[in-house]
């Protein structure tokens, strides 16, 4: 029987290779001709995963989603996620910490057809008085 720690470094490692593979299908700007996600890890090696679903088809969008997941050990405090659309800003969520393994969403729902363009998720991080972008991945969207 696996030990606790083979487990979890097991599922860990399984979590990422599904996500690295998904990667492989959906590009960092993909087609919303129905619905796609696009993700990111914070520079390739950091703590953070940032995500971004588009649900929809066409120029309709449902629902805008972006999370953020930290893969690492150790909480990550301080974190919020911004939604942005072809005009600019759409939203941002609340200030959250986000606890080892744990997720946060942030979710922005139309449910109406919007202009094409890229929707894109943004993570960023409060440290000593200024923030840092963590990721940044966007979903292409149109006709």
């Amino acid at each position: 029987m696996l030990t606790l720690k083979a487990r979890l470094g097991a599922t860990i490692g399984a979590a990422i290779g599904a996500a690295i593979l998904a990667m492989a299908f959906v590009l960092p700007a993909g087609s919303a001709m129905a619905s796609a996600r696009a993700c990111q890890q914070e520079n390739g090696t950091g703590p953070l995963f940032t995500c971004d679903y588009v649900n929809g088809g066409g120029l309709h969008i449902n629902y805008v989603q972006g999370s953020v997941y930290n893969m690492r050990s150790g909480n990550q405090t301080h974190v919020h996620i911004e939604i942005t659309g072809p005009h600019g800003h759409i939203k941002n969520c609340v200030d959250s910490t986000i606890p080892s393994l744990g997720t946060i969403y942030c979710t922005w729902s139309p449910n109406a057809n919007e202009s094409p363009g890229n929707y894109c998720t943004t993570s960023w991080q409060y440290i000593a008085g200024r923030y840092y972008n963590r990721g940044h991945v966007c979903v292409g969207v149109h006709a």
